[in-house]
């Protein structure tokens, strides 16, 4: 998702640009500025994207202050099962066409080398010319090669060896190259073909421009007629395609200097939208910041003003019943956002809290959260923390500073059946061949057998135990019986849980069958 929006981002300022160009700069004779114009905004629009205003960049968390170790929270994102799932598609079918692209421009390069090594060379001070046989080759500069045919060498050589010069000269051939490496990344995207047919224009007008007589040359242009064809990744001396606008530039009246202002305009107005997009991002950090806040000032209020915050105690305050019981009541509480799980957005979310001396949750903060609504649903679930048992330093209650990092994570595969296990309590096999599983956090899973796909899961605090017929009231239970003792473990919910237990039911039904003596 993220390297869409960035893609998105970067075809979005290439646009502009090349907009502004079309509309403002395509008519004036700075041929320089536009050549650099147009490759600036190439390179620049995939720096853009990354803009931001300072203050949306978290801090990160105090070293000293009181931390506990992350807590996981995991959810199973069930995918049709099979290669061919949405995104396996998308990435192969980018795969094939960055795979076409850099065979086009192996094959071009290729047949390229095949003219530098079956042409004649003539060494000269700054190139290498290549005489070649065939006239159905036009005349062309590479990088530092000139490579002539046989009828430009006997009829036009010097107006054409002046001409690809400048092309040598002025590196022209590393423009092109560098579009066609873009090609490749951003094969997709039809704006980069523009961007090389104006930058082949332009050094064409560069080129022309040093002519030493623009009549003449002219008349050579209108009467030089070479229909043959051209290396696409080179700069050759003549293209029909071209030829009417050469003619107009090479006529036309020097444009003002105090037109060079519009190339500042240009790129003042990107420069513009760019602020802008970083404005609409930091306005919705400052959203999330505040519905951060609504959610902080929903639990009773806890005023700190001017009261020491102490960040090392020798006392830590405890969650009621302990580190375990707080993991539990997060895993009981908490709930991956439907959002994260259609993006597959999983990391960390740090949190900083203060408990006070009276045992309060007060001045919940994200120090770096991963967006899609977990920040959110991770201040939410903090914000139900119950009272604590207070940090102490000399025997006395104190406020004292939490960092508390809680993963949100998916589980899509067997590579992370490692980890899965590592969470696992305890584990009950049934007899209809299915697995009934007992989590560290609390919840309780219960895999499908031969003749049944669905899977039930159950985190509820209220869920009714059901062993061997009666209710259970000890929602420990299936921590203290031994699983050699039990010949199957069930679990029920929503409709099926009220149709046999009813109200008692409502929150969910694990239904435990010993075996008989």
């Amino acid at each position: 998702m993220e390297l869409l929006i960035y893609i998105g981002k970067v075809s979005l300022y290439w646009t502009l640009f090349y907009t502004c160009y079309r509309l403002f700069l395509r008519q004036h004779t700075f041929f320089t500025w536009s050549r650099f114009y147009l490759l600036g905004s190439l390179i620049v629009s995939l720096i853009l994207p990354f803009l931001i205003y300072p203050e949306a960049a978290p801090k990160i968390s105090v070293l000293y202050e009181v931390n506990a170790t992350s807590f996981t929270i995991s959810e199973n994102r069930e995918e049709p099962p099979g290669l061919f799932k949405w995104k396996n598609i998308l990435g192969l079918l980018y795969l094939a066409g960055a795979s076409f692209m850099i065979f086009k421009l192996h094959q071009n390069i290729r047949q390229l080398s095949g003219f530098l090594k079956q042409g004649e060379k003539i060494e000269l001070d700054d190139c290498t010319v290549v005489l070649i046989n065939s006239n159905h080759i036009g005349s062309f500069s590479f990088l530092k090669w000139i490579v002539v045919n046989r009828n430009d060498y006997e009829n036009h050589f010097d107006a054409i060896l002046r001409h690809e010069m400048v092309h040598m000269q002025q590196r022209h051939s590393l423009d092109i190259l560098l579009v066609e490496f873009m090609k490749i990344v951003f094969w997709f995207n039809p704006i980069l073909i523009i961007y090389k047919k104006s930058l082949q224009e332009i050094h064409e007008f560069l080129a022309d421009a040093e002519a030493p007589n623009r009549e003449n040359y002219a008349t050579f242009l209108v009467s030089y007629a070479l229909n043959a064809p051209v290396a696409s990744l080179t700069n050759h001396f003549f293209k029909p395609s071209q030829i009417k606008t050469r003619i107009q530039m090479i006529y036309k009246n020097r444009t003002s200097k105090w037109m060079l202002g519009s190339y500042v305009f240009a790129f003042a107005t990107i420069g513009m939208v760019a602020l802008f997009v970083a404005g609409c991002e930091q306005k919705e950090n400052n959203e999330l910041s505040e519905t951060m806040e609504k959610l902080t000032e929903s639990k009773k209020h806890v005023n700190l003003e001017g009261k020491k915050i102490y960040t090392v105690v020798e006392q830590q305050p405890m969650f009621p019943g302990g580190i375990e019981e707080m993991y539990k009541f997060l895993g009981q509480n908490i709930r991956y956002p439907k959002a994260a799980v259609d993006a597959g957005a999983t990391g960390r979310v740090f949190l900083s809290f203060v408990v006070t001396e009276t045992g309060e949750i007060g001045e919940i903060k994200v120090l770096k959260g991963i967006g899609y609504g977990c920040d959110e649903e991770a201040v939410r679930v903090l914000s139900l923390f119950p009272t604590w048992e207070p940090a102490k330093q000399d025997g006395v209650p104190v406020n004292v500073r939490y960092n508390l990092p809680i993963n949100f994570q998916m589980e899509e595969s067997e590579s992370n059946e490692n980890k899965r296990t590592s969470l696992i309590d305890k584990q009950f096999d049934n007899k209809d061949g299915s697995k009934t599983t007992l989590t560290k956090s609390g919840s309780v899973e219960q895999e499908p057998g031969k003749n049944s796909t669905e899977k039930v899961r159950i985190t509820e605090a209220k869920v009714v135990y059901i062993v061997d017929g009666k209710i259970e009231r000890d929602a420990d239970i299936l921590k203290k019986i031994d699983p050699a003792q039990i010949e199957s473990v069930n679990i029920l919910k929503d409709q099926k849980a009220l149709d046999a237990y009813g109200e008692d039911g409502r929150h969910g039904v694990i239904s435990i069958i010993t075996k008989k003596m």
